[in-house]
Order: C-alpha cells, then structure tokens, then sequence
C-alpha cells in the first residue's frame, strides 16, 4: 500500500522534487542539520546524501553553511524557495489522499485515523517493549 501511494504521489509531484527530496526538505524544515544525520535518517551513505544536497542546493531549495568552531561540519538549511516548494507538494499530496479516503465511509476513515496515530505513536516510541505504548488506550 505504502508503494502504491508513493506511486500515485510521484505521478503528481514529479516535475518537482522525489520522495528523498520531500523527507529531507521535511526533516529540514523543523530544524538545519548536517549530512550525518540525513545520512543516518535515510538510511544511505554519506556520499548519497552529499550528492542528493548538492542537487537541492542547485535547485535553490536549501543552503550549506560551514560552522566557524568545526570547519568540516556543514549545516544545512532549507531555503524560503524549499519551503515554498515543500509546501506546493503537500498540499498536492495531501488532495490526492483526500480525494482517495472520500471514498472511504466516515466511520472507517475515523478507525483508520485512530490506527495510523496508534500507529505513528508505536514507530516514534525509543522502546517498543514499553508498557505504556504497546497497550491499547
């Protein structure tokens, strides 16, 4: 199902920016950080995600900052353009997966509501054996 949404997604978005580009420019907009933690977010080399920045930085979608204490480490930051663009995709994504959940009965889309933030509330646990998180509420 995750696939077929993506899918659908990129049908819509895809002269803008790719579904890598989208989580980082998300990741970006809650706060700059530099290509270690991308790299460790994503699940890719460090190498990758220098080449997916040098892209967005092309694009005029963020910005590298070397930091004075440590010149090695870079910051990066999304860029007012990103943020627009980042923006423009959502509100796309976000209509396709509201004309797709009309179709849904309103009852089921509240079950199903309640299940995807159970849901969310399991992955963003530290600790998945914790007691308060895996009982149901």
């Amino acid at each position: 199902m995750i696939y077929r949404v993506r899918v659908l997604h990129n049908r819509y978005t895809v002269d803008e920016i790719t579904d890598t580009q989208f989580i980082v420019l998300r990741s970006l907009r809650k706060a700059p950080c530099n290509t270690s933690f991308l790299a460790h977010m994503l699940g890719v080399t460090l190498s990758a995600v220098t080449a997916l920045i040098n892209r967005l930085h092309k694009m005029g979608l963020v910005t590298r900052e070397r930091q004075e204490k440590d010149r090695r480490q870079v910051l990066i930051t999304i860029t007012p353009k990103g943020l627009e663009v980042l923006e423009d995709v959502e509100e796309k994504r976000n209509l396709l997966l509201a004309l797709y959940l009309a179709k849904v009965p309103e009852s089921e889309r509240e079950q199903l509501l309640e299940l995807l933030q159970r849901t969310v509330k399991l992955f963003e646990s530290e600790d998945i054996l914790d007691e308060e998180i895996a009982r149901p509420e």
